[in-house]
């Protein structure tokens, strides 16, 4: 609400003066409004309207009035009633023409639209008006200017842009500071409720200050954290975030305290409940328990679906505002889909990726996790390698008796490959889609900085100082990705592309890819490993055997580990920090040094081979059994039969038959 007088801007329609009476009827309406007595409200307003029925701030004001007495529940009466007000004041309803923002009551208008937007979850829209209005907040009023730049702290926090939040932050304070020195000296009785409403406004600065450096993982900041007072559930859940992100993961669980109840808040549309469980359930993945987290996830889903039909009871009933659009469904489905994907069932996870596509589709690493879900489904694992059903079927079957008796040799581990059709564009569970998704990713990261050519010393003098907020890469609905972590990302992205491209016999994006990745400064050692043990398998298929043989070389394996290495500035070491907190939640294979070295020489005695040097090959290959351990994978008895064979060596390929497959030959 806001007063009425007889001020106006240039292109505003002339209004007649302002009389006693009517003036009287605008104070009693604002002191209405301000007791909650909105039916009152609603027809002094009218009152008012009828005298002044071209008076854009009247009209505005029996809007809210209106909306409020509906329990805001009349939005598109609103929405229909600002539209209205933007017309007769003449002034563009997005700010994308000169407006009358002298006067400041127009400025209302235009807040009120930006709150419609916030609590329909349009936070761009809202954010692209509000960032416009914040241009001329100079001549509004005071208090509207406080509600503008709080909400612009919270959309920015909504939209994960932390650096800019904080900066807003700072405006406020500002802001704050210069108000507090010019009513000094205009102290009277409501003193003490105004020095309790300018504690309660820091307290929240302090916790949007906390917010921005947890959404921006900068952990060194504490005298924030340490200023956090009260047990509000937004304060707790913050202190547990932070202890989370610490790695401390027992003592966030214990922080977030016993299950909460179910209901809805009436005025933020939050349920604790759901939060909780959500919670409690990527602590649980943290700490190696996925099906856990499962089951806590689904109890997060069915409280969800509580609260919306708590919200709303019918399909002809609309929900307040506030409470349209509470559903944190597709947040809840996407963790899911971690947790199954963390708990080994692809098929599952896949369906809660695809489904929330729709919603996240420019965070890269859902796309990368669709293409893990396809990658799982095709291969669970290197140790199906060693099962003995794939050692069955090394010999198939026996024919004849005697001297006439034959055997028939299996057709190898890759007699299932299918190559997916071309395109690979519609969801499914193959390397086709996989392919289609590891694209999708890439293309949605930054440009790599290795392909950035650096401007000569004149032009970076012309340009000026870069700029100093980091590169922050969208990954609703978690927190943006750091430059280091896009960095990171671009490593597993590359190494999934690499294996996909070989599984698919594309072998020269396979080569590109891993070229591409060995040449990334930041990669683990595991991924380095892989990188050359791709990029050979690439060599090989393309005969470039020489090439192959020297990237194959086990000496230059003496690390496989995959943690990450060292950090360069202080930004990275503090992320670092957070990484050596926790261990890997996946378990790694090959889990040693030496079994490592044994699977790249089997790929090393593949490369003789190809070049028709069976002793280097059958050396090689012994060696390899040796170091990979019982029980063999099931290529290398294939390999060596065939070496064996070649080298017309009967003698030891029977010898091999009858210690293995004993059981098959004597039949």
């Amino acid at each position: 609400m806001s007063s009425v007088d007889n001020e106006r801007s240039d292109d505003a329609p002339p209004q007649p003066p302002v009389t006693d009476h009517q003036r009287e009827l605008a104070a009693q309406a604002m002191s209405e409004f301000e007791m909650g007595q909105y039916v009152n409200c609603s027809k002094t307003m009218s009152q008012l309207a009828d005298a002044r029925p071209t008076d854009v701030k009247v009209i505005l004001n029996r809007s809210v009035a209106l909306f409020y007495q509906s329990q805001c529940k009349a939005v598109d009466e609103f929405r229909h009633n600002i539209q209205t007000v933007f017309t007769m004041a003449r002034i563009s309803p997005d700010l994308s023409e000169k407006s009358n923002l002298d006067d400041a009551d127009y400025a209302v208008v235009y807040y009120n639209k930006a709150v419609i937007l916030y609590h329909e979850k349009q936070h761009r829209a809202a954010l692209s008006i509000l960032e416009k209005l914040f241009k001329y907040i100079e001549p509004i009023d005071e208090a509207l200017a406080q509600k503008v730049m709080l909400l612009l702290t919270e959309l920015y926090l909504s939209v994960h842009q932390p650096f800019d939040a904080w900066r807003m932050i700072l405006n406020i304070e500002k802001f704050l500071s210069g108000k507090s020195q010019s009513s000094q000296g205009d102290k009277d009785k409501n003193d003490s409720n105004n020095a309790g409403a300018q504690e309660a406004l820091k307290a929240k600065l302090n916790l949007y200050k906390v917010r921005c450096n947890l959404m921006s993982k900068q952990m060194k900041n504490k005298k924030e954290y340490k200023a956090l007072q009260g047990n509000s559930p937004p304060v707790v859940y913050v202190k547990a975030y932070y202890e989370y992100l610490k790695g401390n993961l027992k003592k966030a669980a214990k922080m977030l305290g016993n299950p909460p109840s179910s209901h809805l808040s009436p005025s933020t549309g939050e349920c604790l409940a759901v939060l909780y469980h959500n919670n409690q359930a990527l602590i649980n993945m943290c700490l190696k328990k996925p099906n856990f987290g499962i089951c806590q996830i689904r109890d997060a889903l069915k409280f969800n679906e509580k609260i919306m039909r708590d919200a709303v009871p019918n399909d002809k009933a609309r929900p307040p505002l506030q409470l349209s659009y509470v559903s944190q469904h597709y947040v809840l489905l996407y963790n899911l889909g971690v947790l199954q994907l963390h708990s080994q069932r692809p098929s599952l996870a896949f369906d809660c990726f695809v489904e929330c596509v729709q919603v996240y589709h420019r965070n890269p690493r859902l796309w990368l996790r669709l293409a893990e879900c396809c990658i799982m489904f095709h291969r669970e694992n290197n140790d199906v390698d060693r099962e003995h059903r794939h050692k069955l079927e090394v010999i198939q079957a026996s024919v004849g008796s005697g001297f006439h008796h034959k055997l028939i040799l299996g057709q190898g581990v890759q007699k299932d490959r299918k190559v997916s059709a071309s395109g690979g564009v519609f969801p499914t569970l193959n390397l086709g889609f996989a392919s289609f998704c590891l694209k999708n990713a890439f293309a949605l990261l930054p440009v790599d900085s290795l392909d950035v050519k650096s401007p000569p010393p004149d032009e970076q003098a012309e340009s000026g100082p870069p700029p100093t907020d980091p590169v922050l890469v969208s990954a609703e609905p978690g927190n943006p990705l750091r430059e280091t972590e896009a960095a990171n990302l671009r490593c597993s992205i590359l190494a999934a592309s690499a294996y996909v491209a070989l599984c698919e016999n594309e072998y020269c994006k396979a080569l590109a890819h891993a070229v591409n990745l060995l040449r990334q400064p930041n990669l683990t050692a595991a991924q380095r490993y892989l990188g050359h043990m791709y990029k050979g398998e690439a060599l090989v298929t393309l005969d470039r055997i020489a090439d192959a043989i020297d990237e194959l070389n086990p000496e230059k394996v003496t690390d496989i580990s995959t943690s990450l290495p060292e950090a360069n500035n202080d930004q990275e070491k503090e992320l670092d920090g957070l990484a050596e907190n926790r261990t890997s939640l996946v378990k790694w294979s090959p889990d040693s040094v030496t079994v490592a070295k044994g699977l790249m020489q089997y790929n090393l005695a593949v490369a003789y081979a190809m070049r028709t040097d069976y002793d280097k090959s059958l050396r090689a290959l012994t060696e390899s059994s040796e170091k990979v351990g019982s029980p063999i994978p099931v290529q290398m008895f294939y390999l060596k039969l065939y070496l064996d064979l070649k080298q017309g060596n009967k003698k030891a390929a029977i010898n091999v038959i009858n210690e293995h497959f004993g059981y098959i030959s004597r039949s």
